[in-house]
């Protein structure tokens, strides 16, 4: 059978080259997903001012979590005050350097302000002017120099929360910091600057000390510390650099999931029709005895062979193709525009694999029919395939929609993001049981449009319907790539729009205040002191982010949760209020939105572990529950309790309340990088996340209905050429070639109709799950606008690639293509 099987391929590509377009680009996809994952485990950021570092120590950045990846802290974790002394002590160590960093803006650009001490970490050399020896004296990385077009001798205003304060430039050095430049202060101003907090301690080696080894003995002198070598300095110079590998590896991996159930449909769906297609060879070779074992073989090597060789080659593009995802993702801000791939045969090797192995599970379930019928039957249904579908695949489509639905109704009776997310994964099992019982579907969406569609139609519609209910098996293997673009399209949009719209209108309908004063780096305390003087009611604000401890399903789990941190907020926030007080909280308390009580397990007066931005752990009570969590956050944090722990130790916003335009002004006159806006301009809280997320969701989508549009496209392409002898028959009893495509074109609306139905179905009751969940109101936000688009799109595009090649097929004489048939 294996020589009959390549006979077959060599003799008849057209009649796999489908086959190997779905794997390939299966295969392509796989590939670059498994070099982002592969980059996130890693890979990373080189580092810039920390280059002449053999090893760089830092606190702790993440949170274990069992079973799970790590949870990246989202502030920066200070060491002890006496960390580079007990770090000296280590063998091996030459030199330790403690750094201590605050964000400032020089002359309006955003800078890095540390000691002149820890210059030969990068290393910086002075190539103008002198070291800085008072607090008011600086030097400047080359890179800020240029862009300042400052140089020794002259003055510079640099701002700490938006408060300036002016310095003498005493020197230039010889190198720049592209991503963050630098500007080096006295190592004591440095460390004032900074509160007294040690960032990192930079460690240069002895001679003959390995960077690894001397971690390890770092590691021994500073327990709970984390060492960082080689690319992964960088994660200890950018907080980014480290939460970008976590994003990527998350992302990468839950992308991969998702491409990989597509494929499996995509792939299963073409084969099915290309062996259907094959139906009268394969009755033939039944009838002159050939076993069932055998024909599974024969289909098994055929597809080994085109999907082994189309794998191969789509794994080298696809290596190429995950440098254009890195590119889109760091286009997003997901990652940092330097982020290095890690290249290996690891990832090629993992998808060429999957994809074959996929295939070959698909061309066992498509050989099963014709290969188990009796060659009577088979040679008799080759003729004319029975609509029908198993007992057994029929239970198992009605059992995967009825799964979907509870899925969706599931927030009505469990609480909490779980539930919601469930329901919104519920639309992929939902068109699963629809693929199964694909058969019914065509037959009962032809049933429905016939007497509408022949009344519209009269000459063409019968013989539209006549050919679908003829041959419903070869229709909803087509209609499945329409339907899951269809469907991903329609959760991915829909979802990011209903909970943007409902943070959106939560943030609207709970701001009180008149003005909102936000800075570049951050707000002093100095600023809101200012306010005070022309408002009447002013309140700072701010933002960070902490994680969870609870329990799920019986197992330990961290739940990150964006959090701010105000006092007394009701003057200027109306969080909506369900119960406790939040005017009333104290360092010992804690609010909740409804929906993260819920998740979390929590009610009025529980007491719940929470840890802060930096990796501080608290046991606060907790004294309130609010509903507007999508648009302030989920967690409401006491202002003094929550800032101590993040990176700046500013204020994100200050909320003014009672105060004009031009008083305000005035007010914050003198100050750098702040400006005042409108209230309602205030985005809400994890705006900028999901910002985030949306394009990266976007990216995946258009990724996704790239590679769904291409299957489309193939599988309507390789089932209309493939009906050239059926096209002959109906030319030689009198039907022209323009009647031949206006009934091409009624299937293929008739198609696109059904999956946009169908998806439709399987879409709407899965957001409604969604928005109860987050929202408790079931109706979500769906733009008239992304409708039209999804539905003009599918249209179109089922509608050109079935006219298309079916009036390729049409141009030969109906005898040559009789001909050809046989």
């Amino acid at each position: 059978m294996r020589t009959l099987a390549l006979a077959s391929v060599r003799h008849r590509p057209g009649s796999f080259a489908a086959v190997a377009v779905a794997v390939l680009l299966a295969s392509a996809l796989l590939t670059a997903l498994g070099v982002l994952l592969e980059s996130g485990l890693r890979s990373g950021v080189p580092p810039q001012r920390y280059a002449a570092a053999d090893v760089v120590v830092g606190a702790a950045q993440a949170v274990e979590v069992v079973e799970d990846l790590d949870l990246r802290l989202a502030e920066r974790a200070p060491l002890p005050a006496d960390a580079a002394q007990r770090i000296a002590s280590a063998p091996g160590v030459r030199e330790a350097i403690a750094e201590s960093a605050t964000a400032v803006l020089v002359d309006g650009a955003p800078a890095q302000a540390v000691g002149w001490g820890t210059a030969p970490l990068a290393p910086s050399t002075l190539v103008r002017g002198r070291a800085p020896a008072a607090p008011s004296e600086l030097v400047l990385d080359a890179g800020l120099a240029d862009a300042l077009s400052a140089g020794p001798g002259d003055r510079v205003r640099v701002a700490v929360g938006g408060v300036p304060q002016e310095y003498e430039v005493t020197g230039v050095t010889d190198t720049s910091a592209p991503r963050r430049p630098a500007l080096y202060l006295t190592d004591e101003r440095a460390l004032e600057l900074a509160g007294g907090q040690v960032d990192v301690v930079g460690v240069l080696a002895e001679p003959g000390a390995t960077p690894e080894a001397l971690a390890e003995s770092i590691s021994r002198a500073l327990p709970g510390a984390t060492t960082y070598t080689g690319v992964r300095r960088g994660d200890a110079e950018f907080l980014d650099a480290g939460e970008a590998r976590g994003h990527l590896v998350t992302l990468s991996s839950s992308f991969a999931g998702t491409v990989l159930m597509i494929a499996v449909l995509v792939v299963a769906s073409t084969l099915t029709l290309s062996i259907g297609q094959r139906a009268r060879e394969l009755a033939l070779l039944r009838a002159v005895a050939a076993t069932p074992a055998q024909i599974h073989r024969m289909v098994g090597a055929e597809v080994l062979v085109v999907s082994g060789t189309a794998a191969v080659l789509g794994a080298l593009p696809g290596i190429w193709a995950a440098g254009l995802l890195r590119d889109a993702f760091a286009g997003a801000g997901r990652l940092p525009p330097d982020f290095a791939l890690a290249l290996s045969p690891v990832p090629p090797l993992a998808a060429v694999l999957l994809v074959v192995g996929t295939a070959r599970f698909a061309a066992w379930l498509a050989a099963r029919r014709p290969a188990s019928a009796d060659p009577m039957t088979a040679l008799r249904e080759s003729a004319l395939p029975p609509p029908r579908v198993s007992a057994l695949r029929a239970r198992s489509g009605w059992a995967c929609v009825g799964s979907g639905l509870l899925l969706c109704a599931l927030p009505l009776f469990v609480p909490g993001e779980l539930a919601a997310a469930g329901a919104a994964a519920s639309a992929m099992l939902t068109v699963i049981g629809a693929a199964l019982l694909g058969p019914r579907l065509v037959l009962a969406s032809a049933s429905l449009v016939s007497r509408p569609l022949t009344a519209l139609f009269p000459v063409a519609a019968p013989l539209a319907l006549a050919s679908v209910r003829a041959d419903a098996r070869r229709f909803a293997s087509v209609v499945v790539p329409i339907l899951l673009a269809v469907t991903v399209a329609g959760v991915q949009v829909f979802t990011q729009t209903t909970v943007a719209a409902a943070a959106g209108a939560q943030s609207t309908e709970g701001m009180r205040a008149d003005v909102v004063v936000a800075g570049e780096a951050g707000l002093a305390p100095q600023v809101a002191t200012a306010l005070r003087e022309v408002a009447d009611e002013v309140v700072p604000l701010v933002r960070g982010q902490v994680a969870a401890r609870h329990t799920t399903l019986g197992e330990p789990t961290l739940t990150p949760l964006a959090a701010q941190g105000v006092d007394a907020p009701g003057a200027v926030l109306d969080l909506d209020v369900r119960e406790g007080d939040l005017n009333s909280m104290t360092t010992g308390s804690v609010a909740l939105s409804t929906l993260a009580a819920a998740t979390l397990g929590v009610a009025l007066g529980d007491r719940l572990p929470l840890i802060l931005g930096d990796g501080a752990e608290i046991t606060p009570t907790v004294a309130a529950l609010y509903a507007r969590g999508l648009g302030y956050g989920d967690v409401t944090l006491p202002r003094d309790v929550l800032l101590p722990h993040t990176t700046t130790k500013l204020d994100h916003l200050i909320l003014v309340r009672g105060a004009d335009e031009p008083a305000i002004t005035a007010a914050l006159d003198g100050y750098a990088g702040v400006r005042a806006v409108p209230s309602a301009d205030l985005t809400s809280a994890g705006q900028s996340e999901r910002d985030g997320d949306s394009w990266t969701n976007l990216i995946a989508l258009v990724v996704l209905l790239g590679y769904l549009a291409i299957s489309v496209v193939n599988t309507l392409v390789m089932a209309t050429a493939r009906r050239g002898q059926e096209f002959a028959l109906l030319r030689l009893v009198g039907t022209g070639k323009a009647q031949v495509l206006r009934v091409v074109a009624l299937e293929a609306l008739l198609l696109a109709s059904l999956a946009l139905l169908v998806g439709a179905a399987a879409v709407l009751p899965s957001l409604a799950g969604l928005s109860y969940g987050l929202t408790a109101t079931p109706i979500p936000t769906t733009p008239w606008q992304v409708w039209a688009a999804i539905t003009t799109t599918t249209l179109l595009l089922t509608l050109a690639a079935t006219t298309i090649p079916a009036r390729t097929t049409l141009r030969p004489p109906p005898v040559t293509l009789l001909s050809a048939a046989t």
